[in-house]
């Protein structure tokens, strides 16, 4: 039996990513019963999509999530402890006594990870905890509680426990392990990658690309300085009085809530703090030639891009700045697009693309960016995620015969 829990994110947040890696989950163990649980709005999400649900061996299951400190899972709450040591304990409750059971937490607080680390410890059944990392590893770099007893249980704490030996982490990058090795080396033995798959529900809607003027430049996501807002707003500005009608820049996404929204008027379409509906996100991604990613150091060495996946998902070249995950992309695939070393070289990268409109080196960049999607689809990641959980958890599933091993 394999449990998956989402218990940080609601609605829409990480839906894409969480039913592409639930899928990589259930063709990895095609045998093995997989019962997801999560808010309803979340479930719905999840339910829409027909690449997850096809899976005959995947469930839902409604659960309560905690109101206290609500998508931020940095922040230690003993009563949030609380409500996620029920929603484990009831899930477990329901699996019969002597089945071997996996629980993957897809999203995980500190207190979560814990608590399923307790619980594992407490049975004599089998039970293996595997954690999933996000951006949140970057908390455990950050400020740490003052009181002894929530510093205890906080991230940097859940990290470097050693749980019995019985929970493992996920990381989404080759180069997050990396940097993770340099920082915490004592959990590197416990650390596994599992690229971060794309959304096969999004497939069939992919155009062929064509190069054409005006230009279209996208930012995707949520307009963050760790993601480059600030060098992407100069370069849209600046291309405005240099080409003008040759390229326009867009926000594929929403500014930050409470954002003065007269910085973007350098931007060819209009900008809300609104979350962007998918329909209408994957129309505006559909449209762009190019996915720009200033990305910025710190925060996204230790984390994926999920632009990055957008823009292998729908086959739209990058430019990009230098940071590690695309320099390990690049160095491992070859040409995706233009790896810059900062706003200058993307500068150029840009006006270089309008001198030439190299159509034939687009149409090479857009084929590599296939053969990397075709590598990180569920289908694809499902033997490496058996592989990972058969040698990180060896009697969990002796009996097991799971895809690809």
């Amino acid at each position: 039996m394999i449990l998956v829990f989402e218990m940080v994110w609601t609605g829409t947040h990480h839906a894409p990513g969480n039913s592409a890696t639930i899928q990589t989950i259930a063709t990895a163990f095609p045998d093995q019963p997989v019962r997801v649980f999560a808010d309803t709005s979340h479930l719905d999400e999840l339910r829409d999509d027909p690449a997850l649900t096809g899976h005959t061996n995947v469930s839902f299951q409604a659960v309560s999530l905690s109101a206290h400190y609500r998508f931020r899972p940095q922040i230690v709450s003993l009563r949030r402890l609380w409500r996620e040591w029920l929603t484990l304990w009831a899930a477990l409750a329901a699996v019969p006594p002597k089945e071997p059971t996996l629980i993957v937490l897809i999203s995980a607080t500190p207190t979560a990870i814990f608590a399923a680390a307790r619980l594992a410890r407490m049975t004599r059944r089998r039970i293996g905890v595997q954690v999933g990392l996000h951006g949140n590893l970057n908390d455990a770099y950050g400020w740490r509680p003052r009181n002894p007893l929530l510093r205890a249980l906080d991230l940097r704490a859940a990290l470097t426990a050693r749980h019995g030996g019985q929970v493992r982490f996920l990381v989404l990058e080759p180069t997050i392990r990396q940097a993770l090795a340099e920082s915490l080396p004592a959990i590197l033995s416990r650390t596994d990658v599992l690229p971060l798959p794309i959304n096969q529900a999004e497939l069939a809607r992919v155009p062929d690309p064509a190069l054409r003027l005006p230009l279209q430049i996208g930012m995707v996501g949520q307009a963050t300085e760790a993601k480059g807002i600030i060098p992407f707003l100069a370069m849209a500005c600046r291309f405005r009085k240099t080409h003008p009608g040759q390229v326009e820049f867009h926000l594929v996404g929403r500014a930050p809530p409470g954002s003065e929204l007269s910085r973007f008027a350098p931007l060819a379409s209009p900008v809300s703090t609104d979350p962007l509906p998918r329909a209408a996100f994957v129309a505006a991604l559909s449209r762009l030639h190019f996915v720009c990613l200033p990305l910025q150091s710190g925060y996204y060495d230790l984390s994926a891009s999920g632009a990055l996946i957008d823009a292998v998902t729908w086959l739209k070249p990058v430019i990009a700045s230098d940071r590690p995950i695309l320099r390990d992309l690049f160095s491992r695939f070859g040409d995706l697009g233009y790896l810059c070393a900062d706003t200058a070289a993307m500068q150029a990268a840009i006006t270089a693309v309008l001198a030439t409109m190299d159509t034939a080196r687009y149409a090479s960049q857009t084929e590599t960016l296939r053969r990397v999607r075709a590598s990180r689809t569920p289908a694809a990641l499902a033997p490496e995620y058996a592989r990972l959980v058969m040698s990180g958890f060896p009697s969990l599933f002796a009996l097991a015969s799971p895809s690809g091993i």
